[in-house]
Order: structure tokens, then C-alpha cells, then sequence
């Protein structure tokens, strides 16, 4: 068994379409089902919206209850912009495992984000000037590796080349994917790694003799679906005709909901009615967040993951909803919580990182999830 730990819930399906790609048997869970029998086993959580002595326990429990099944190896999926309590988590872990060294390899140069010469650079540039600086819960506002880390004290920063210390944290740096798969080689059984998906892609590259597959992407339409657009990384740049976003309607949010700590029922339902309307004409319908709305505003937002999902729980209340479209992996762990949901399994991947996930226990609902900062691919659009 192969088992990872992901620190949200966007991250963790991306690794389970990896996993579909090298035909493993793949389950994703919010829990350590101790009777699982999977290829691999993804544990989803939500600790980069937690505080960070809550991500520490949290990590502590998980990497316990994971090494009672004797997995070949735990991956720690971490966010490939260093959001999140990664250092914190990562002692946790070894402290858990009994793991003298991990090995920390950001960025994900398949999506132009690499570490070069202790700084971070997306599409080129350094990290702080991207729009990565305006994230509501982890702004970045330095490229330099152990700021953005928030490290205290020695923190090596290496090539492949350089020789590895036989204990504590290291960061490594990936340039391209050959740097990846070296990190991969150096890496042995008593080296805790973490890294995003393409570390992971490379991980699986190494151990399973499979050569990946590239299914056909099934594009039935599926209806009535909700979209909802949780992240702000793309708010206010999808291309809107009409009130239309690919044929598909925008209802935003009102500003009540977004702007009041305790916002009425009604206005709850108002929305939510709305939001039927635009189901029942079109067959889908999009959640966002006007930009204009929140501008200047200071949001909370783990607060504003629990109000969407609200919103999501009163409209599948009154629509027999046969896909739930996520972007965000904060606002997608409120609503599965929402709705009572806790172990999915891979269906199809539209693109990558974005992942059609069905539900164990409802044959009728599917739920896709996508990181904030990627696109939705054509073919999830092709549905409408």
C-alpha cells in the first residue's frame, strides 16, 4: 500500500487521478479506514484552514493510525506554494513515524512553478509578484524559500547534487522534472517526502511498473449541476457573456450572506430559490463571488467556506442534484462536511488536478474537485 496525507481536499483528488492514471487501486477518505485493502489510500484533511497547533495533532493522529497498516511508504501532499503549517506538520509527522529526515521538494515545474538558488518562481517570476500575494488565509509576500516556510533556525536549501544531511528537514530544489525524479532516487525508506503532484507523479513513475493510461474523458451530460467557485484566485477572470460563463449562469453570492457574521434564513433561501431558477432553465448553474463585492472587504476565510456550504446544503434540499462542481479545497471539505460526505472514489479526470469523484452510499450524486489556481478544463465546459 501506498498511502498519502494531503492537506486539503482539492490536493488530495489530484493525487487520486494520478493514481487512476497507474491503474491503482485508489480510495480517498477523510478517516483511516483500518480494513482498507487499497493500492492507494488518500487521506484528505483540511489543516491548511486549521490553526496550526490543530494541523499537529491532526498529522500526529493520521501518521499513527496510517503506520499500524504497514504502508510501503507515506507521501505528504503539501501545497506547491508552501501554504499552510508545512513545517509544523512535517515535525509532527516524524515525530508519528519515527523518521529522522524528510525531504520537502516544492513547486510543480509542469505548472511553471519552480525553486531555483533558494527562491520560489511562478511563470518566471518571483512568487510575491504573482497573484498568489492576495491569498485571503496565506498571502505570499516574499519568494525567499524560508520565508515563505517560516522557518526558525537552519534550514538547508539543496540541489540534487549536494550531498543531504542523514537527519532533519531539507528543501530541496526542481527545476524541471529530471530534478524531481532525482529527488525521488535519493529519497530512501527513512526519509519522510512531501511535495505536490508532480513529485508524486514521479514517486509513483518509480515503484509501480505500469505505464500510465489516458482514458477517454467522458463528457454525458450530466443535470441538474451546481458549480461553485469557492476560490478567489480566479474571481472576476472568467470571461462572462450575458451573465453567462460557457452557457452556464452566475448567481452571486449577495453581500449580506458574504458581509454579516449570522446572516437570516431568509436571505439563505432567497439565494438558494435563485439559484433553482437558474437550474431549472439551464440544467446548471455557478456559485461565485462577485469581485467587485468583496473588494477592499477583509473576509474570513474559513467563515465564508461554512456560509457557501450552507448555501450548497439548502439548494441540494430542493434539487436532485447529480453533480457538485468545487473549486477550492477549503470551501469543497465545508461542503462535503455539509452534506454528511466522507469517502469518495475516482471516476474520471477532466484535466489535471480537477477530478470527477463518486460518492460511496449515492449512486445518484458525483462531486468534482479542482484547486483554486487551476482552470476548468474544456470538457467539463463541453457538458453544458
Amino acid at each position: 500500500m501506498i498511502a498519502v496525507i494531503a492537506d486539503d481536499l482539492t490536493g488530495a483528488a489530484e493525487l487520486a487521478g494520478i493514481g487512476l492514471d497507474y491503474q491503482l487501486k485508489t480510495e480517498f477518505n477523510t478517516i483511516v479506514d483500518s480494513n482498507s485493502r487499497a493500492d492507494l489510500l488518500i487521506i484528505a484533511t483540511d489543516t491548511r484552514s486549521l490553526s496550526a497547533t490543530e494541523a499537529k495533532q491532526t498529522m500526529f493522529e493520521l501518521t499513527k493510525q496510517l503506520m499500524a497498516l504497514k504502508p510501503r511508504i507515506i507521501f505528504k501532499k503539501i501545497d506547491s506554494v508552501l501554504r499552510g503549517h508545512i513545517l509544523d506538520e512535517v515535525n509532527s509527522q516524524m515525530l508519528a513515524s519515527g523518521l529522522k529526515r524528510a525531504l520537502i521538494v516544492p513547486g510543480n515545474p509542469h505548472h511553471n512553478k519552480v525553486v531555483n538558488n533558494g527562491s520560489y518562481y511562478y511563470n518566471r517570476e518571483p512568487i510575491h509578484l504573482s497573484d498568489y500575494s492576495i491569498d485571503p488565509a496565506f498571502p505570499i509576500t516574499s519568494s525567499d524559500i524560508k520565508k515563505m516556510l517560516r522557518a526558525k533556525g537552519s534550514l538547508p536549501i539543496l540541489k540534487t547534487h549536494e550531498q543531504i544531511p542523514n537527519t532533519g528537514i531539507i528543501v530541496g530544489e526542481a527545476i524541471n522534472e529530471t530534478d524531481l525524479a532525482n529527488w525521488i532516487e535519493i529519497a530512501d525508506e527513512h526519509t519522510l517526502i512531501a511535495g505536490a503532484s508532480g513529485l508524486f507523479n514521479s514517486l509513483l513513475r518509480h515503484l509501480v511498473p505500469v505505464k500510465p493510461v489516458t482514458d477517454k474523458i467522458n463528457t454525458a451530460r450530466i443535470t441538474p449541476r451546481l458549480f461553485v467557485f469557492g476560490s478567489t484566485f480566479y474571481q472576476g477572470k472568467y470571461p462572462l457573456n450575458d451573465d453567462l460563463i460557457h452557457n452556464t449562469p452566475v448567481a452571486y453570492i449577495p453581500k449580506g450572506i458574504i458581509v454579516e457574521d449570522s446572516p437570516p434564513a431568509y436571505l439563505y433561501a432567497y439565494y438558494a430559490n435563485h439559484i433553482m431558477l437558474k437550474l431549472a432553465q439551464y440544467g446548471s448553474a455557478i456559485i461565485a463571488i462577485d469581485h467587485n463585492t468583496i473588494r477592499g472587504l477583509k473576509i474570513a476565510p474559513r467563515q465564508l467556506s461554512f456560509k457557501i456550504s450552507a448555501i450548497v446544503k439548502c439548494v441540494s434540499k430542493q434539487a436532485a442534484l447529480q453533480e457538485i462542481l468545487i473549486e477550492g479545497g477549503a470551501t469543497a471539505w465545508a461542503i462535503l462536511a455539509a452534506l454528511n460526505i466522507s469517502k469518495l472514489y475516482p471516476l474520471q479526470q477532466f484535466g489535471p488536478g480537477v477530478m470527477r469523484m463518486g460518492v460511496t452510499g449515492n449512486n445518484q450524486l458525483c462531486v468534482t474537485l479542482k484547486p483554486g489556481s487551476y482552470e476548468w478544463p474544456a470538457p467539463v465546459w463541453e457538458t453544458n
